[in-house]
């Protein structure tokens, strides 16, 4: 059970850091930008301020609910793969 715990803040730390909550995720370098704009949590972080601040339409924000939908497909399916009942 605390394994899970552990893994769990190996997972979300760096997506803390990296997506931009924090501080702006445009100021990483280059290099690692394509990563940051693929963490669910930069997605969801960019389409609630592009909505809330911006007043952005559901229209506008089809790349970061593209992003999230396609991370809900990715462990959906994984946690069908190696979920299984006793």
């Amino acid at each position: 059970m605390e394994a899970a715990s552990g893994l769990m803040n190996l997972v979300m730390l760096p997506m803390w850091i990296l997506s931009g909550i924090f501080f702006s995720a445009t100021r990483f370098p280059a290099v690692i930008q394509p990563v940051v704009r693929a963490l669910p949590l930069t997605a969801a972080i960019d389409a609630l301020r592009g909505n809330m601040l911006q007043g952005t339409n559901l229209g506008q924000l089809l790349a970061p609910i593209g992003i999230l939908l396609a991370w809900l497909t990715v462990a959906f399916a994984v946690s069908l793969r190696i979920f299984r009942w006793r």
